[in-house]
């Protein structure tokens, strides 16, 4: 089979298999934001919020255009997201698919479990991998023309998924010190930006996108978004991605899950000791990637929320997934049994982990099912009292309910009084001092989505 052919027979799974994983619920908050943009799309709204992703979402909706299906989109975007990842992986190593180091990288990336499993989220975060990858591989290549193209892809990227910018900065800045065409790129990259800023900027108005990207910046920094600021314990910060890469990223044992996970992360580590030396000793890659991991694994280890959202990961993962790739096509190739029969366990185990937890990912989320329940039960006097978000998301899918938002100590106090008049259903936690009529628990597997993994509903 030519390599053509191979690379045709890998979209055709990425699309087929992202297809059949499709999920047609909505798991958290804010994959909300981005299904409500696809018949709204409104950034004063948040649908979905500032940086407003304007490349993913055209992209997104022009396919809803077709299918009718937001579920269908998504999944159908995160298939060719996740064909593009595989791509431009193997571009930005120099790798041809044919390749036994190839073969090997195309599978743990097409069956990686976070790759799988955010090719099936409505988030734009794959989409955004994939044009980083891009770029890092075209800023690499050294040609004027290409380099042209990195710098608009990157500009393009931006409109997708801001916060990998950090890691294309060196890379970039690389070829950018090496050519005296720097404004030539420059201004390329500005024109990727102007693509969907300019679009952007006529939709919803200057007033409204600034005060739009004050109020979410600010609360990123300040309030809500997990940095430092919020989550200032850097031990938890450094344990929660290290665990977002090891245990979410590649699907490895964590205190608490599968044995199968175990078996993986031991077979898995014997191999590379197996062949570790070789491994470095073929491939370590141009230095520009390692400090553009490097620039991104600072930032968000300060400003993001890597203690309840392994996601922010998911960009590392190709990079370290070239490292096992070469071992296992080293050991394939060259190594004796024992070795051998190490890199077919962990394949195995690998691939198991991931269909299992994808399998799972097409059942409802905690909070799915709570607004399944509250629906099941839904009556002209239904009272509800939770977070914001979580009214929020059961409010924006129609739940008819009078809500009692919990934000601050004096809620509480409100919601004491009412109990003594009225019944109240109660989402998360329960009131202290008062005895619940019913409750009831929903969960869902945190590996799949680390977003309230286990949700009570106490009523009074």
């Amino acid at each position: 089979m030519s390599e053509r052919k191979v690379w045709m027979v890998l979209l055709a799974l990425c699309l087929g298999s992202r297809l059949w994983t499709a999920i047609y619920y909505i798991e958290d908050p804010d994959s909300l934001r981005f299904a409500l943009a696809m018949s709204d799309y409104d950034v004063a709204k948040m649908q979905p919020h500032f940086p407003a992703y304007p490349v993913f979402c055209v992209l997104a909706k022009s396919i809803y255009w077709i299918t009718d299906r937001y579920a269908v989109a998504f999944a159908i975007l995160g298939g060719i997201a996740t064909f593009a990842t595989i791509y431009f992986a193997l571009a930005l190593a120099r790798i041809r698919i044919v390749e036994p180091v190839g073969i090997a990288l195309v599978f743990l990336l097409f069956f990686n479990p976070l790759i799988w499993l955010m090719g099936n989220r409505y988030m734009p975060d794959l989409t955004g991998v994939a044009l980083a990858l891009g770029s890092c591989a075209f800023a690499g290549a050294h040609n004027r023309k290409k380099v042209l193209a990195a710098c608009f892809v990157a500009g393009l990227m931006l409109g997708v998924r801001l916060s990998y910018a950090p890691m294309l900065l060196p890379p970039l800045w690389a070829s950018l010190y090496a050519s005296r065409d720097r404004m030539l790129f420059v201004g390329a990259g500005l024109a990727g930006v102007a693509v969907w800023f300019a679009p952007l900027l006529a939709i919803t108005g200057w007033n409204d996108l600034v005060v739009a990207a004050q109020e979410q910046t600010t609360g990123h920094f300040t309030e809500f978004g997990g940095t430092v600021a919020t989550e200032p314990d850097y031990v938890l910060r450094a344990v929660k991605i290290f665990e977002g890469l090891w245990a979410d990223g590649f699907g490895l044992y964590w205190p608490g899950r599968h044995w199968v996970t175990q078996v993986a992360a031991i077979a898995l580590l014997g191999a590379l000791c197996a062949v570790g030396r070789e491994v470095l000793r073929d491939w370590s890659g141009p230095r520009a990637w390692w400090w553009g991991a490097a620039f991104y694994l600072v930032w968000i280890f300060f400003f993001q929320n890597v203690v309840y959202k392994s996601r922010h990961v998911l960009p590392l993962l190709p990079l370290l997934a070239m490292a096992p790739a070469y071992a296992i096509a080293r050991i394939g190739c060259s190594s004796g049994r024992i070795a051998q029969a190490l890199a077919l366990c962990f394949a195995l185990c690998y691939g198991y982990t991931t269909l299992h937890l994808v399998d799972q990912h097409k059942y409802g989320s905690a909070i799915a099912q709570v607004h399944g329940y509250l629906l099941s039960k839904e009556t002209e006097n239904l009272r509800v009292a939770s977070v914001p978000l979580i009214k929020y998301y059961l409010a924006a899918q129609g739940l008819k309910a009078e809500y009692f938002p919990i934000a601050k100590g004096e809620d509480l106090l409100r919601l004491q009084a009412i109990l003594d008049t009225t019944q109240l259903t109660v989402v998360g936690s329960p009131i202290v001092g008062r005895t619940p009529v019913l409750s009831r628990t929903f969960y869902h597997n945190p590996y799949v989505n680390r977003m309230w993994p286990e949700l009570t509903v106490y009523e009074y």
